[in-house]
């Protein structure tokens, strides 16, 4: 019997959403949910969860860190990956991956990862225009998009555990 998986996600522009999708074509018998949408099935329904989120301002999206809080318990127990999908890369990127999530849960994951990101700027705000100028500078507007190789190797991290 295959191990049954669920990937929860919060996202606001598409990029996690579009890494949750493509998470979800490389594993069997994964459900997704969109923590904006979908109700939150039982997890004792499954074997492991996948946890991701765009960062904004630092930190993960606020439908993301209120699940943690109501599930933290229950996520330790299971078989775990977490993702974000960010702007930054190197070192600063870690930290963010590292910072989003609570120490409890970073510790626990098996499969840990910076997915990139992917900005369609007709989507974004004026002021959020403007944040993503002074993050990241004139000319930084579409993200790099989602790095296929980083979300391979986490799919083959969580099949391996």
């Amino acid at each position: 019997m295959r191990d049954r998986m669920l990937i929860v996600y919060a996202g606001k522009y598409g990029c996690t959403e579009k890494a949750a999708s493509l998470l979800q074509s490389r594993l069997e018998d994964t459900e997704v949910v969109n923590l904006k949408v979908t109700a939150v099935p039982a997890l004792d329904d499954y074997d492991a969860v996948i946890l991701g989120s765009a960062i904004y301002y630092g930190r993960i999206r606020k439908e993301m860190a209120r699940f943690i809080a109501q599930y933290e318990q229950e996520l330790l127990s299971k078989r775990l990956g977490l993702f974000i999908c960010a702007g930054m890369t190197g070192e600063r990127a870690e930290q963010e991956l590292q910072q989003a999530y609570p120490e409890a849960l970073y510790k626990n994951a098996v499969a840990k990862e910076i997915m990139g990101d992917e900005i369609d700027p007709d989507q974004l705000s004026v002021f959020d225009k403007w944040v993503l100028r002074m993050v990241k500078g004139k000319g930084h507007g579409a993200g790099g998009g989602i790095s296929l190789d980083k979300l391979e190797r986490f799919v083959c991290t969580m099949l391996a555990h």
